[in-house]
């Protein structure tokens, strides 16, 4: 692609170093002057870190044709220089444009909100996939057809996500179920993403350390939905009292709502859960895809779905309220875009492990044990609440490893603590993702919340050790709950990631020692 094809309306740009510079050909884009090459494009981009004017020299020695500027610049020989007046704009049109528009060749799913944004868009991928071939996009991987790679970012740079896009178009997928999270939308990484579907999960506390306000947090999860086309879908939770006006407002499309007759976890003023407290918004008359009568066991989930007038009955090896919720969310969502609910029904019965995600770990031992990705209060309130639920009905203890990342919203440390000591008999502190920062340092932090339950807790640096402890102490009927984790093969450190090797690895591993299967 030529400069000429790329930047035909010069009149917000000007541009400097070759007269010759439309007939400048480019053969890629990039944000990093590392990756810089003959016929690269680099984008100087400001950003929440480093700015990138910094590195354009580097870029045009590594032989980059063309630098894309906002700032004044030292100009170097060799490379066009093009400053542009709005970087976020032209870097989602350029990169839109350069991929040919991949977006608008596919129905795209985009899911955001705080917790299930990675169960939502992997229920959809799994169970749309035998309605349209679709990938995903997301914290877990990038996934389409049976091809899967570890991701950078949740939500990745503009380039990268057209790129993915691309990619995935190339190899025949017809849909795309992406997560958006809440910096992705900040920084206006998929702002030139043509998006037919939006889903909402719920509004809670987190990742107040970047945006500091939970209305901050909310305005940037809305520019999902204000950047919806008019003949786009929104599908929102109707249960989410934080949310639900709020996005209803700002949608300039049509909107459908899900829920249960159980109702959402309710938050404070900080998103933090409200103790006991849930909100009931509707019924199966005044919410489109509504879910009553629901069963649950340590295996999965039994609820009557209602939608149009008609209802549906369901099973699905998805355990755990806040995981129908889930599936309500992908139901809803998967039916806007065509899918008919007969269709879905009997793929609900066994959807695809989310790895991570409520993952079960099971050697033949008598007690269970848990891996989940859940780091939130609202997350933690949710899956400790599905073991009590288990404990309750059918005995055990709740037995729980977790830490708390470095570097990342402190002040929910303490809450963490204090939400995991009200529901756990047993709680061992470890290691999460430290960052450079002391994890004795951040275990203290976490059991100032502890202490004022009574619970029991230590701590134990290694996180291998600390599981294989708390599988140790595990007795017929408990639950074991691993947690902030999930699936992720990597632990963060001050340098950057070092090879984890993953809970489910070392609950298996304990597992095996515990019954004498070395």
């Amino acid at each position: 692609m030529f400069l000429k094809d790329i930047f035909s309306d010069t009149a917000d740009i000007t541009v400097s170093g070759r007269d010759d510079w439309s007939e400048t050909e480019i053969s890629s884009l990039t944000l990093d002057s590392r990756t810089a090459k003959p016929g690269s494009m680099f984008f100087c981009i400001d950003g929440y870190e480093q700015d990138g004017h910094k590195y354009a020299g580097n870029a045009v020695k590594a032989g980059a044709s063309a630098i894309v500027h906002t700032k004044d610049l030292e100009k170097e020989p060799g490379a066009v220089y093009i400053r542009v007046q709005d970087m976020n704009r032209e870097l989602n049109r350029i990169t839109d444009l350069f991929f040919g528009h991949p977006s608008h060749k596919m129905v795209m799913f985009g899911v955001t909100g705080t917790n299930g944004k990675s169960t939502v868009t992997s229920m959809i991928r799994d169970i749309y996939s035998h309605f349209k071939p679709c990938g995903y996009m997301g914290t877990i991987a990038i996934q389409y057809g049976e091809y899967s790679r570890i991701p950078n970012l949740t939500t990745p740079d503009a380039i990268e996500t057209h790129s993915n896009l691309r990619e995935m178009l190339d190899h025949g997928m017809e849909a795309c179920a992406m997560e958006v999270s809440s910096q992705g939308l900040d920084r206006g990484r998929v702002d030139s993403v043509d998006f037919d579907c939006a889903v909402f999960t719920n509004l809670t506390h987190d990742h107040l350390d970047y945006h500091k306000t939970m209305e901050n947090y909310f305005s940037a999860k809305k520019r999902l939905f204000t950047n919806l086309r008019p003949d786009s879908i929104a599908v929102l939770n109707a249960d989410d009292a934080r949310s639900i006006e709020g996005l209803k407002a700002c949608c300039p499309c049509q909107y459908v709502t899900y829920g249960t007759d159980q109702g959402e976890s309710m938050v404070d003023e900080q998103g933090y859960p409200i103790e006991g407290s849930r909100s009931v918004y509707g019924t199966k008359d005044t919410i489109d895809y509504f879910a009553s009568d629901i069963q649950q066991t340590r295996t999965g989930s039994a609820f009557t779905l209602w939608h149009a007038g008609r209802h549906y009955e369901v099973k699905t090896n998805a355990a755990a309220l806040y995981n129908v919720y889930n599936l309500m969310a992908a139901i809803a969502a998967m039916h806007e875009m065509g899918m008919p609910i007969e269709d879905m029904i009997p793929h609900l019965t066994n959807i695809s492990r989310v790895d991570g995600r409520m993952d079960r770990i099971d050697v033949g031992q008598d007690f269970t044990v848990i891996v989940d990705y859940a780091h939130t209060p609202d997350g933690y309130e949710k899956i400790f609440g599905y073991a009590k639920a288990v404990t309750e009905k059918e005995g055990g203890r709740i037995l729980a490893a977790f830490g708390c990342p470095g570097k990342r919203d402190t002040v929910k440390r303490p809450v963490m603590g204090q939400i995991a000591g009200e529901f756990a008999d047993q709680i061992i502190l470890t290691s999460q993702d430290p960052r450079g920062e002391d994890p004795e340092k951040i275990a203290g932090e976490i059991a100032a919340g502890i202490k004022k339950t009574g619970t029991p807790y230590c701590f134990i640096e290694d996180r291998e050790k600390a599981i294989s402890e708390l599988i140790a102490m595990a007795e017929p009927g408990d639950v074991v709950l691993t947690l902030g984790k999930g699936g992720e093969s990597y632990m963060y450190h001050e340098e950057g990631r070092r090879p984890w090797m993953t809970d489910q690895e070392a609950a298996r591993k304990a597992l095996r020692k515990k019954l004498g299967n070395r």
